[in-house]
Order: C-alpha cells, then sequence, then structure tokens
C-alpha cells in the first residue's frame, strides 16, 4: 500500500524530526524519504527551484517514478524545491507543507509552517506561524523507561544541557556561572538534579559539572551509552531547567508542562533562540534562570503542543 505522506527528510536531525512529528499527528500512513545531496547542495535556492540538481540522481529518478502521496512534507531550506518540484512532476496532485522558510516564492506551497521568530518580508495567507519547533514527545514513554533504567531516580529537578552549534559555543564564563546558579539552588531545595548532557556539550563544560555534582545527582553522558533518560526527565521532573542553545530542546521541555527555567547570559548572541525564549516568557510557559533567581517556583501552564494545532489546521485547510 502506498503511503499517505512523503516526509523529505535529511542529515539535519532538528529539521526532519519536525516533519515527522507533523505526519505522526495527522495520522495518516507516512514514509520517510531520505534525501541527499549533491556538490550543488549549497546553491542559493533561487537557481534550485528551476529543477532540484542538487538532489543525488538516483534518488530524483527513483521519487519521480513512484505514485505520487496526498501530501509532501519538506523542512529546511533544501528540501523545498525538491518538493515543488514533486508537485509539478505529479500534476499538482500532492499537497506540499513547508516547515519553515523556504528562500524561494511562498505562492506554490499549499502551507508554511513559520515560527515566529523568523522573519518574513511579506505574510502570506499561506504562512501559519507557530511558537518554537514541531515535535513529537512520549512522556509516558520516557516516564516507563526511565522507572526501568533508573529506579533511584524518583524526585528530582531535570537539567538537560545543550551545548555548541553551528553558531554558538558555549564558554566557560557561561558554564561557571550556570554551575554557580545551580549550586545556589541545590542549597534551597531537597531534590537532587538529573542532569543530562546532549552529544553537543562541550567536554570542558561536563567536567565542570561533574566536579560540582556528585551522588546522589545522577549525570547522563550519551559519550558513556546506556539508555538515555532525555525523556524521562521532561515527564518526571519535579523542575526543568534548561540551556537556550536549542529551540527543540526547549520546545519539548515546554510540552511537559512542568515548571520551566531557561539559562543564558545577557550577551546571548542568538537573537532568535532569545526571541523564542522571550516568548515563552510572556505567555507565562517559561522562566529566566539568571543569578537573581535563588528558590525554583511552583507554577502551571498549558503545554506547548504546537504539533497538534498545526495538524488540526491542515485538516481544516488542506482536507
Amino acid at each position: 500500500m502506498d503511503s499517505e505522506i512523503w516526509v523529505l527528510g535529511d542529515y539535519r536531525p532538528g529539521t526532519t524530526n519536525q516533519a515527522i512529528a507533523l505526519a505522526k499527528e495527522l495520522k495518516l500512513s507516512f514514509e520517510l524519504k531520505n534525501i541527499e545531496y549533491n556538490i550543488f547542495g549549497k546553491l542559493p535556492n533561487l537557481l534550485l527551484q528551476i529543477y532540484p540538481i542538487h538532489i543525488k540522481q538516483n534518488i530524483l529518478q527513483s521519487l519521480g517514478c513512484s505514485n505520487p502521496p496526498k501530501i509532501i512534507i519538506s523542512s529546511g531550506r533544501r528540501t523545498a524545491p525538491l518538493a515543488l518540484y514533486l508537485k509539478r512532476k505529479f500534476d499538482n496532485k500532492p499537497k506540499v507543507i513547508q516547515i519553515m522558510k523556504p528562500n524561494i516564492a511562498h505562492a506554490e506551497f499549499d502551507l508554511i509552517i513559520l515560527p515566529k521568530h523568523d522573519v518574513v518580508v511579506e505574510e502570506s495567507p499561506n504562512i501559519v506561524r507557530i511558537i518554537g519547533a514541531l515535535s513529537s514527545v512520549d512522556l509516558e514513554k520516557g516516564r516507563e523507561e526511565l522507572n526501568k533504567n533508573y529506579p533511584s531516580a524518583k524526585k528530582f529537578i531535570g537539567v538537560i544541557i545543550g551545548g555548541d552549534s553551528k553558531n554558538y559555543k558555549f564558554d566557560e564564563y557561561s558554564c561557571i556561572a550556570f554551575v554557580s546558579i545551580l549550586s545556589t539552588l541545590i542549597t534551597n531545595h531537597s531534590l537532587p538534579f538529573f542532569i543530562s548532557f546532549s552529544r553537543r556539550t562541550p567536554d570542558f563544560m561536563k567536567q565542570i559539572i561533574q566536579d560540582n555534582f556528585s551522588s546522589p545527582h545522577i549525570i547522563y553522558d550519551p559519550k558513556n551509552g546506556g539508555s538515555n533518560p532525555y525523556l524521562g526527565i521532561l515527564a518526571s521532573g519535579g523542575y526543568i531547567i534548561s540551556t537556550a542553545d536549542s529551540i527543540s530542546m526547549c520546545s519539548e521541555a515546554a510540552y511537559s508542562g512542568k515548571p520551566l527555567y531557561i539559562f543564558y547570559q545577557d550577551d546571548f548572541a542568538l537573537k532568535k533562540h532569545k526571541s523564542f525564549i522571550e516568548e515563552l516568557i510572556k505567555l507565562g510557559i517559561a522562566k529566566r534562570l539568571d543569578r537573581s533567581v535563588s528558590h525554583l517556583e511552583e507554577y502551571t501552564y498549558k503545554p506547548l503542543n504546537e504539533t497538534k494545532r498545526i495538524a488540526e489546521i491542515i485538516k481544516d485547510r488542506l482536507f
């Protein structure tokens, strides 16, 4: 049986996972199409929209020979021209949903899912704004896995730490400030920390944290293997503390419904991330974690579930 949705995914998990999350929420059969690029992959979309020469030929031929799906979901700049090419090839039968800025004219897309922190020259009727990133978070499964693999983790403060990215590097000054705040918090709470590093967390930051938080605190490092407790931390933590370097990570934390504190310094240079976090604070979903915070407050909010909201919009507009 042919899949009703094609998800165009590439090597970037941050974009591909958003498309997969939306496909799952639509509750239609879907297939992930793994897209690979050739030497033309860095060309601007202004050229690639004419013909997707940046896609490896065997993949392009394979997609073109298949039966068309009802929906094509593309995410990020590079898959956008391919999605429109396939729509034209299949006589405009598939609906094309683009997540994030396509960097080409908007008119051909049936729907563009665009974060509020992304600026466009002109809004158009087919643009739907979201807060943060689309995500699919199975908290119940995360809780079950945590209970099975970390039986001692009953009550704790969850700390999820990102790290370096293309446009951001953690420095020692920020790390020391973060650890100082955590040390203050632990003197005012009886709960231990459950700290989870990501694959992007720099080694020097891991070392500083490990030097300052030993047992009964629990620290997970993906380099050491073992079951990843990330979803379990979101599901079972009494409070969640997150670094600000990942919009996806903060969006998933906001889905948990737990009191959420996000750490960043005054000189935090990622403008889109900062704008997103300020929106979460404005909505009462998150609070900023800085040196003024010595105690975590209990508060409630409606969990952020943009994936479900967008799926309902798609059903209303396109079906």
